[in-house]
């Protein structure tokens, strides 16, 4: 059975892109900008205390979020979250394993900071949002789980989701594990086919649908990043994020097929003219 959503507002953080319009754009170009750099603001939504205590995946989702916030005809308290990373924590998984194979010491704010789910303690701190929220991690089909959880959920509750794919970097030895060496992330606003949600402002409208394991060699020759995103992301299942949102410039339908387990998720934006 296909599941259809509204998207109402989204945010994309990369090297070289600060936006969804950047995004957009080098879509449209089929190029990033020269200066191709990312500096990841201090969470001003955060209380003083938390806001020094933000590891560097927490101002990664945390910003991104941010941008689809401003622009979501829905209050940030109000929606239900779905988290999707490949690993979750960056940085500081290095740094508690080389505590615990030297000093053995972990300082409390290390391990505050070190399970997978922190995000979206940050952001319901920032927001003052109770509602629930959902943390994945299926390493580089992270992205299409995390999507069709949170389809699932606007669908079933009839409530606005907000899902949150993003990936920061990895340092050695563990990046030799998980080669991610570039900060992605992408934030979605989603609400299902209902009418209450439809007369609000929606960017696009997709489709998503499960296809048989016959087709999981196809979806991922189909999955490959396009040229105008660096191949070095490819292990950042977020990066397909990317790619999902920037379908929003084809000025006709557009599909993307994910692997998920043995089977396909076939994601398709629907045309523009085509009722959600």
């Amino acid at each position: 059975m296909a599941i259809r959503f509204d998207l109402h507002a989204a945010g994309a953080l990369a090297p070289g892109i600060a936006s969804l319009a950047d995004l957009l754009a080098s879509c449209r170009t089929g190029r990033l900008p020269a200066d191709s750099t990312l500096e990841l603001p201090s969470p001003a939504a955060l209380p003083p205390n938390e806001r020094r205590r933000a590891s560097q995946v927490v101002r990664l989702t945390l910003a991104c979020a941010q941008q689809a916030l401003q622009a979501s005809p829905y209050p940030a308290e109000a929606l239900r979250m779905v988290f999707a990373s490949d690993e979750g924590t960056g940085e500081v998984c290095q740094q508690m394993l080389e505590a615990l194979a030297t000093t053995r010491q972990v300082s409390p704010l290390l391990f505050h900071n070190s399970v997978h789910n922190a995000p979206s303690g940050y952001l319901s701190i920032a927001h003052q949002n109770r509602q629930s929220a959902t943390s994945l991690s299926l390493g580089v089909e992270s992205f299409a789980s995390g999507l069709l959880c949170a389809a699932c959920e606007a669908q079933a509750t009839g409530e606005p989701v907000l899902l949150l794919a993003y990936d920061a970097p990895m340092t050695e030895p563990m990046r030799s594990l998980l080669p991610i060496v570039a900060p992605t992330a992408t934030a979605w606003i989603i609400t299902s086919n209902d009418a209450a949600a439809a007369a609000r402002n929606v960017l696009a409208s997709f489709e998503l649908d499960l296809q048989p394991a016959a087709a999981r060699a196809s979806a991922e020759r189909r999955a490959a990043l396009p040229r105008w995103l660096p191949a070095a992301w490819t292990p950042n299942s977020s990066a397909l994020g990317l790619v999902a949102l920037a379908t929003i410039a084809d000025a006709d339908h557009a599909t993307l097929a994910l692997g998920l387990g043995a089977q396909v998720l076939r994601l398709t934006r629907l045309p523009r003219h085509t009722p959600c």
